[in-house]
């Protein structure tokens, strides 16, 4: 049937009828798409949900508080106890990202860092938490520098240029090229949201500290974290690889270990970076120290000691191909490490004489920290256990304190 045989009154009626029909359909579409878009909220900008077994689920770092243990981990959970790891209350922190690591600077100002970029203060000794920073703020930081890096890098080779000094003229360039497309880099990061993550924190005191992580992403601040800067193009990473861990070495010194075996050194409490030669070309996932008696430790088990603060390395044969992933020293000076598959690792006060076991649920431990009464918390996969510093596992149940949520 034809359009034109049929009376017009009727067409008429037809064609209301379908463009209601579209309008219903569009209306509907619409408000669908409003509703997903109401329904989903930046984890940065939603509160970890309380839960009674945030002590059982992924925690991912540990440290402590005067006697205060805190630990963070998967959805923004923040625990905290103060009966040497036996029950636990859940934080109140503003955000459900990951949080990957966590530092005290003395019993009341800490900082937590984690996924997309953020950086978390707490001023009640880890009982409430504030977000000072994230991904987002990161990306402007870093895309700022580098167009700043850039302007400077185009000037020196417009200098060079004009003395006509070959040598001068060839390092301007190789500068400029290198500055070009990390500009390149940061715009693209900045384009794909607030996506990279901080692996490590640490600070000298309640102003100084550093937040380090994928993709060489260092940050540096100088007044408890109000302001964070970036202080990347201050560190030897030009392949921007993965910062994986930063400790204080000595007096003024500092240093950094990631992948690809990168280790880093500053003798001016942080303001300039330089690389050191490495024992090893695998990641390195931590790095510890007893003043200039330094430990590095990562894939495979690979575990290697310096005595003069990274000049030279000894490997530590451990026996194992487990990969390790964090140490702590013990109140008696000796050293302790954990790792995949329920590892744990004991040196002796000379970080020697490595002795080695296996917990019996053989799950991950990410972190571990002697409590006060000397026994030893880890926490990983499975939350929190603790053990003996001969590594028995503690009989006590691990709960979380009651009525706290």
């Amino acid at each position: 049937m034809y359009i034109h045989s049929v009376p017009q009154r009727i067409v008429s009626i037809l064609l209301k009828s379908a463009a209601s029909t579209l309008k219903l359909s569009s209306i509907f579409v619409l408000l669908l798409s409003v509703s997903v878009r109401a329904e989903w909220s930046d984890p940065l900008d939603s509160p970890a949900l309380l839960t009674e077994r945030a002590h059982q689920a992924l925690l991912l770092d540990i440290t402590k508080a005067g006697s205060r243990l805190i630990s963070v981990g998967g959805h923004g959970h923040v625990v905290y106890s103060d009966d040497n790891g036996i029950s636990w209350k859940q934080a109140s922190t503003p955000s459900s990202v990951t949080l990957t690591a966590v530092y005290f600077a003395g019993t009341t100002h800490g900082w937590a860092v984690g996924h997309d970029g953020i950086i978390l203060h707490s001023s009640d000794a880890g009982e409430t938490w504030v977000k000072q920073f994230d991904g987002y703020q990161a990306n402007k930081a870093i895309v700022k520098a580098a167009r700043a890096n850039k302007e400077a890098a185009l000037v020196a080779l417009d200098k060079a240029k004009n003395e006509g000094n070959a040598a001068l003229i060839e390092s301007a360039e190789i500068r400029m090229e290198s500055a070009t497309y990390a500009l390149e880099d940061a715009q693209y990061d900045a384009e794909s949201g607030s996506t990279k993550p901080f692996l490590d924190v640490w600070f000298y005191d309640a102003k100084r500290g550093f937040a380090v992580g994928a993709y060489g992403m260092t940050f540096a601040t100088k007044d408890g974290g109000k302001s964070w800067i970036d202080w990347s193009n201050r560190v030897d990473n030009p392949d921007r690889l993965h910062i994986n861990g930063i400790t204080m070495v000595g007096p003024r010194s500092l240093m950094m270990a990631g992948e690809q075996g990168m280790i880093l050194r500053s003798d001016d409490m942080g303001d300039s970076w330089r690389s050191l030669p490495s024992p090893y070309e695998g990641s390195f996932f931590g790095i510890m120290s007893k003043s200039e008696s330094v430990l590095v430790f990562g894939l495979r088990g690979n575990l290697f000691h310096s005595v003069d603060g990274g000049i030279r390395w000894e490997k530590v044969e451990t026996g194992d191909q487990q990969t390790l992933l964090a140490a702590a020293t013990k109140a008696d000076r000796s050293a302790v490490l954990v790792g995949n598959g329920g590892r744990v690792i004991f040196l002796n006060h000379r970080f020697e004489n490595p002795q080695a076991i296996t917990l019996s649920d053989r799950t991950a431990a990410a972190a571990v920290v002697q409590a006060a009464d000397g026994s030893l918390v880890l926490v990983g996969e499975a939350g929190v256990n603790r053990i003996d510093d001969k590594g028995a596992v503690l009989a006590d149940a691990i709960v979380m304190a009651e009525g706290d949520l």
